[in-house]
């Protein structure tokens, strides 16, 4: 009966410790570094160890502000009124992160507003009117997010230096 009690304890620790080396901290090498290119592009790189042999994933999601000119089925044009936001994002896998527990990234994302838009989003004077000619601001804001498996290890917002 000793035996059975000592056994139990020991393989919980080893449990235990088994779990905390998966769900370790990751360290970064270098970055997450993310870095604007004017108003038109963000780039995201990072070098992390730590990711216990498990995928991993980083999102990258840029932020920009839109206006749009509205016109009806007459072609009659009208400013709109609301400055519209809108989005674009790049995903990549971490590489090795599963086989080694290094991941590296480096993605660039763009952003290219909507050519249209519906009148009522663009602040048009109701449905029947479409946004076009779209006007960007450029990208405001950019978020990059890193996941392994269901969790989210990073999530950090930037903003433009150059807006």
């Amino acid at each position: 009966m000793r035996r059975i009690a000592i056994s139990v304890p020991t393989a919980l620790t080893a449990v235990a410790l088994a779990a905390g080396l998966v769900f370790a901290a990751v360290t970064w090498h270098s970055g997450p570094t993310v870095t604007f290119n004017g108003t038109t592009s963000v780039n995201a790189t990072g070098d992390g160890s730590g990711f216990g042999n498990q995928p991993a994933a980083a999102t990258l999601t840029v932020n920009a502000s839109v206006l749009y000119t509205c016109v009806n089925k007459g072609g009659n044009v009208s400013p709109g009124q609301n400055p519209v936001p809108e989005t674009s994002s790049g995903s990549q896998d971490l590489g090795n992160a599963d086989h080694n527990g290094r991941g590296v990234f480096d993605i660039t994302v763009s952003f290219t507003p909507a050519a249209t838009i519906d009148g009522k989003t663009a602040g048009c004077p109701n449905g029947n009117w479409q946004g076009i000619n779209p006007v960007s601001s450029g990208i405001t804001s950019a978020t990059l997010v890193i996941t392994q498996g269901n969790k989210t290890i990073f999530n950090q917002t930037y903003d433009n230096p150059n807006n």
